[in-house]
């Protein structure tokens, strides 16, 4: 297998943000502060302020490349008020600013989060209705933050009751081309866009592995490829396991998907992964980044 990166310029594979420049020719985890009482995988563990900067503080030393912050779960259950949500992140965000270098992501698809977690000090937002919301690409557009582009079929929090019959990874794609052109007419400039192919939103288990399976086609769009892979219902419809039993798939999720040209990886479990990801990059670099001495 040829080095899928050798085609992609050195530009296509940094990502500019707010506060920074992440260099996206090696793989980078990003670590999920889940500030709800609901998430998936937390279960309201890291709920409020407290305990959500404590984890945060957490992921970034366990080797995070960012630290991301999200006021509201994509369950299928009644949206968060926009005010709750706002004062569910935006202390978080500032604490960590001043506990931790690693830049800070706000995860929100309101235009009214966004402008306040940034306001704040998020230096990166991840809209997972891929800027679809006029107002959300304003908001972007005039703050010089680093963006996630996310595909998502249908609308966050409804259950979907069907899934569209289409080649998946061929509609990221064409979704994707007429996304950013969107962006770039509205001030955005290519260099702040990664894109995420929304695995498990609004998609069947058998197309997000289509996807996962595929996710090389995707670098023909020359911008760094984000994968939300961490304990996705695929994993579990493949193995059986339930969400906080998908520590193995997400491991191989993340190998397979870095060794196919993807280079961020949202994540729960920074600490475990870092070292997958770490293995990984010497195992397709030839080299580690550093020797450790050992013992035995």
């Amino acid at each position: 297998m040829g080095d899928p990166l050798q085609a992609q310029s050195t530009a296509a594979l940094e990502w500019h943000h707010a506060s920074g420049i992440i260099d996206c020719s090696r793989g980078h985890l990003i670590g999920i502060v889940n500030a709800t009482p609901d998430s998936f995988t937390d279960e309201g563990r890291h709920f409020g302020t407290a305990a959500s900067v404590a984890h945060g503080i957490e992921l970034a030393a366990h080797g995070a490349s960012v630290v991301e912050v999200g006021g509201e779960s994509l369950r299928f259950s009644e949206s968060t008020p926009v005010a709750e949500e706002i004062q569910r992140v935006v202390p978080v965000i500032r604490d960590l600013l001043a506990q931790i270098q690693v830049p800070i992501a706000i995860d929100t698809f309101k235009p009214e989060v966004a402008a306040a977690a940034i306001e704040a000090g998020a230096s990166i937002l991840n809209d997972p209705t891929g800027l679809r919301d006029p107002e959300m690409m304003r908001v972007a557009a005039g703050s010089g933050v680093g963006v996630v582009m996310t595909h998502f079929f249908g609308e966050p929090k409804v259950r979907p009751t069907s899934f569209p019959d289409v080649d998946v990874p061929r509609t990221v794609i064409e979704w994707a081309h007429g996304a950013m052109t969107a962006a770039l007419d509205a001030g955005l400039d290519a260099s702040r866009i990664v894109i995420d192919p929304g695995v498990g939103l609004g998609k069947s288990p058998e197309q997000d592995l289509d996807l996962l399976h595929r996710i090389e086609e995707l670098n023909v769009l020359g911008r760094p490829i984000f994968v939300p892979i961490s304990n996705k219902k695929v994993l579990g419809a493949v193995t059986g396991r339930v969400a906080t039993e998908r520590l193995a798939p997400n491991a191989a999720g993340v190998v397979w998907c870095r060794l196919h040209g993807a280079s961020i990886f949202r994540v729960h479990n920074v600490a475990f992964l870092r070292d997958v990801l770490t293995m990984t990059e010497a195992l397709l670099r030839g080299a580690p980044d550093e020797w450790h001495e050992v013992v035995k």
